[in-house]
């Protein structure tokens, strides 16, 4: 019986030290990309607001993720972040409305992990083009909508239509 204690024992120890050298080891990479990944994700954030309404300057609101897009000090329209969920997970995109709070003026994805040729054709410049001019609510054509679905990606196209539904509400929230 103390034979099969001592045997157990040296492969725990091991198994304890690698599992401390690797937490060890994550922890240092982490410490390491954590600046440089929140600096991409804003980046890539602002060039997305620029997209779907350029702006001198974008103010946040009293409402969590709605900016006003302020150009020469006034404000020409508002840009929103939401991120509903796709058939890959959460879809960040930024939708642009007009400063009558109902029409769109963009939208432009900052990140998605949607099936490859079928849902990332979402970030196609022509497939987004659709909610531009669109005023009120969208919705899919075969919902009695104006947006095409993406052939082979009704959840990504009604994530993205609800994104965009979203943000509408929100902006009406703004005082």
């Amino acid at each position: 019986m103390d034979k099969k204690k001592s045997g157990l024992f040296k492969p725990v120890i091991v198994l304890g030290l690698i599992s401390l050298i690797t937490a060890g080891a994550l922890g240092c990479v982490n410490s390491v990309t954590q600046k440089p990944i929140a600096e991409l994700t804003e980046h890539s954030r602002d060039n997305a607001m620029r997209e779907v309404l350029p702006a001198d300057s974008y103010v946040e609101t009293s409402v969590s993720g709605v900016y006003s897009a302020v150009v020469g000090g006034e404000s020409v329209g508002y840009v929103v972040e939401t991120a509903p969920n796709g058939f890959g997970g959460a879809i960040n995109l930024v939708t642009g409305i007009d400063v009558d709070k109902i029409t769109v003026t963009g939208v432009a994805i900052i990140s998605m992990t949607e099936t490859a040729n079928l849902g990332t054709n979402a970030d196609k410049p022509e497939w987004r083009a659709q909610f531009a001019g669109l005023s009120q609510s969208a919705a899919l054509s075969k919902d009695g909508g104006t947006i095409d679905a993406l052939t082979g990606a009704t959840i990504t196209s009604r994530a993205i239509v609800d994104g965009v539904n979203g943000a509408l509400r929100l902006v009406g929230e703004v005082s």
